[in-house]
């Protein structure tokens, strides 16, 4: 009987993780695509300093998402190479982050549920959650996003075209990783303030 629970438990943890590193690709692939689509979106990037680098991470030692803002665009970093970054959000366990990335709950209320935590500064986190929940109102059904939004946003192109131009993304390697390590903002500002004086 334990070995079927662990048996079990195990599955059920793979299953997870799949399912949540696909997650992890789609929306970066959302965020990507929307940078050029919806003015909000572009809006918020733009505002980043150059080298801005963000982590999502599905627990410890679960599925991570590293990007930067470089010269105007996103650029993924690979997880297995990345260390630094600006800002990391780090889900204290793989059940908390599926629910949020599947749409069972919203950051605000894994936020309150002290379900993540929080690595850099606050304002930067809160740029980035902007910008996810208009990714999610693209990405997720209506009756999903008003429950897990406080106030979803509308839309400013068509749900069917942000599908299509990720898909077209995903077949044409755009959102490979690099294949370097990459310096994150701060890190770069830091030998920048050490070189002038």
């Amino acid at each position: 009987m334990e070995f079927e629970i662990s048996t079990g438990k195990k599955a059920g943890s793979f299953i997870k993780r799949r399912i949540s590193r696909i997650v992890l690709y789609v929306l970066y692939g959302g965020i990507c695509e929307l940078y050029s689509l919806d003015s909000r979106v572009k809006d918020e990037i733009d505002s980043w300093p150059e080298g801005m680098t963000y982590c999502l991470a599905c627990s410890e030692k679960g599925p991570r998402l590293f990007f930067r803002k470089s010269q105007n665009q996103l650029q993924r970093l690979n997880p297995r190479i990345q260390r630094y970054y600006d800002t990391a959000i780090t889900f204290r366990s793989l059940d908390g982050a599926f629910d949020v990335l599947t749409g069972k709950m919203g950051i605000a209320q894994a936020y309150s549920a002290h379900a993540f935590s929080l690595h850099g500064d606050i304002g930067t986190a809160m740029e980035l959650t902007r910008c996810v929940d208009v990714v999610e109102s693209y990405l997720f059904p209506r009756f999903m996003t008003k429950r897990i939004l406080k106030k979803v946003p509308g839309k400013e192109t068509s749900t069917l075209l942000v599908y299509a131009r990720i898909l077209i993304g995903a077949l044409r390697g755009a959102y490979t990783p690099s294949a370097e390590e990459k310096k994150p903002y701060h890190i770069k500002s830091m030998h920048k303030k050490y070189e002038e004086s």
